[in-house]
């Protein structure tokens, strides 16, 4: 063993110190000038919530329930994609209604995953914003390596409706890999969201 190295508390006196060093950690950063909501059990559980939503959401989209896509949006919502509006359900659902849904003679897709990082999402009793950074991965078979073919940014205002937390207004916005049918309407753009909106 090194001499500057020191040797690390076993068992249950390793636990009380790292207990200890998090709560000492806690008030630090809730305290943090960024954080603009209050943290309580209510808020953390609300987050979980949208987080298991959003993923949830990419996950039947990979698994191709595109036609089902709606089912995560307030009856009136609206959903942007890169400056393509669609609003209420119905128009929705025709956005996500791609690939074998509109033509089953279609090729299959290789699989295709999408990752969420970099989540901040911000509570505000039965309203809520979600802004996450996506990452699409293709695989196109188990003996080659995956590949990133898009990436941007998702900014979500949500509402909790029955119970349920809803997608409101949804901006969409590439940063890379924009499929050509969004070329129209396509404009670089910070996220749009506003709470005094």
């Amino acid at each position: 063993m090194s001499r500057y190295a020191r040797p690390r508390p076993s068992g249950s006196r390793f636990v009380r110190v790292l207990a200890a060093a998090g709560a000492a950690m806690l008030p630090l950063s809730l305290a943090a000038p960024g954080l603009a909501q209050q943290v309580t059990m209510e808020t953390l559980l609300d987050r979980i919530q949208i987080e298991d939503m959003l993923v949830k959401y990419y996950y039947d989209l990979a698994s191709g329930r595109a036609h089902e896509m709606s089912e995560y949006f307030t009856e009136d919502a609206m959903l942007d994609v890169d400056g393509t509006i669609a609003k209420g359900r119905a128009e929705i659902e025709k956005l996500y209604g791609g690939g074998r849904a509109r033509d089953p003679n279609a090729a299959p897709r290789p699989h295709n995953g999408m990752l969420l990082t970099n989540p901040v999402i911000e509570v505000k009793g039965n309203r809520a914003q979600a802004h996450v950074i996506w990452t699409g991965v293709t695989n196109k078979g188990v003996g080659q390596p995956p590949s990133l073919y898009e990436q941007g940014r998702e900014d979500s205002e949500l509402a909790k409706v029955g119970g349920k937390w809803l997608i409101k207004r949804r901006y969409i916005s590439s940063d890379s890999g924009l499929p050509d049918r969004f070329d129209k309407t396509f404009k670089q753009r910070n996220s749009p969201l506003d709470w005094d909106k």
